[in-house]
């Protein structure tokens, strides 16, 4: 068996048995919160891991699947089910919109245009009290059994890794130019990128509000996204399955030092981060490669 695929199965497996080794309703949230956000950060890798688009709105969709199934469970009674279909479909819809435009940009230019995105979200969140709350937020609504974030991670990885269009992303990231002379209508394939990514974006956001209770404006700003992007960088480019061992093990350190002071805790995630963007660039993912 591949080391890569020795260390996903270790990593599955500790996760699936912490809960039941560690029954503690601390090590319980803190598992379901990290496989959330392990989702977030592996629907940021399927657009600029595999596609090479950078986005820095990444918390604007997550919002949007937040208050959207929020909203949809509270104001229109639906169900929670249908809640996360109607957050997924409302960030995927305005992921759509967005990368018509913005895909026609590259590099820093489509970065701040996904962060103008969030900025207004953020702001829209925050002014329309009727239905977000405002700056209170929304809750008290319905919420979901069970958390199936697992089960959507394996589902991009089968479409990054074992259709054409992953093959498509991946031409796209390493030379656009040449991907279009092979016949790649690059557009194309990049806007479906955006839209699924957008989707799962959304997707971990409507499991958020069902597990946390309450949204609010605060989950779309720029922190969100940089700590999305700092767990991707620590888990590796491009894998899918790093950046859910990169979030996993971030959002452990991260809740697991809360006790020596919020300030400390943050110092000691950027620390880590800074170590493996100076020494291992290649994340936890160029680790299991060399071994």
């Amino acid at each position: 068996m591949k080391t890569r695929a020795r260390l996903t199965l270790a990593a599955v497996g500790v996760a699936a048995l912490l809960p039941v080794l560690l029954p503690h309703p601390f090590v319980l949230t803190i598992a379901t919160q990290a496989a959330i956000w392990a989702l977030l950060a592996a629907s940021w890798d399927l657009l600029s891991g595999y596609t090479g688009q950078i986005s820095f709105g990444h918390a604007g969709f997550f919002a949007l699947g937040a208050y959207g199934a929020a909203v949809a469970t509270k104001h229109a009674d639906l169900s929670p089910w249908l809640g996360l279909l109607v957050g997924a479909g409302v960030a995927a819809a305005v992921g759509l919109l967005t990368g018509f435009p913005a895909l026609r940009l590259r590099g820093h230019y489509l970065a701040l245009v996904t962060l103008g995105l969030a900025e207004i979200i953020r702001l829209v969140a925050q002014n329309w009290l009727e239905v977000t709350g405002g700056p209170f937020g929304i809750h008290d609504f319905r919420s979901l059994p069970g958390l199936p974030a697992g089960a959507l991670v394996a589902a991009m990885y089968q479409v990054c890794e074992r259709t054409s269009a992953g093959q498509a992303f991946r031409a796209i990231r390493e030379d656009e130019v040449l991907a279009q002379t092979l016949g790649i209508d690059t557009t194309r394939y990049k806007l479906l990128a955006f839209t699924l990514s957008s989707a799962f974006a959304g997707l971990a956001g409507g499991l958020y509000a069902y597990y946390v209770q309450l949204v609010n404006p605060v989950i779309a700003g720029a922190a969100t996204t940089s700590l999305v992007i700092g767990m991707v960088v620590f888990g590796g480019l491009g894998t899918l399955w790093g950046p859910v061992l990169g979030a996993l093990l971030l959002y452990g350190l991260y809740e697991g030092l809360r006790f020596v002071g919020v300030v400390y805790n943050l110092v000691a995630v950027g620390f880590v981060i800074m170590v493996f963007v100076i020494f291992f660039p290649r994340g936890l993912a160029g680790l299991g490669r060399s071994a």
